[in-house]
């Protein structure tokens, strides 16, 4: 994981403005989608409805992430 890490940040640095401008607008996007994601899950929780884990947030994420990503990519065009 540390490796993956280090790659992603040389990676990001190596990007020029506009490539940087749009990882880090879909990451903010991922973000709050994913926060709001996992308030649904404990709002269903609350409510006995289903009992999700951390583990289950992961793919949704990272799907998340990848719309994002699309949707600031074709912003830019």
């Amino acid at each position: 994981m540390m490796f993956f890490v280090v790659a992603l940040v040389r990676a990001v640095r190596k990007m020029d403005e506009l490539q940087r401008r749009i990882y880090f607008e879909s990451v903010s996007i991922s973000f709050v989608a994913t926060l709001a994601l996992s308030l649904v899950f404990a709002g269903l929780d609350s409510a006995g409805i289903y009992r999700a884990s951390y583990n289950d947030l992961g793919t949704p994420m990272m799907a998340l992430w990848a719309c994002a990503y699309i949707f600031s990519s074709w912003r830019y065009r």
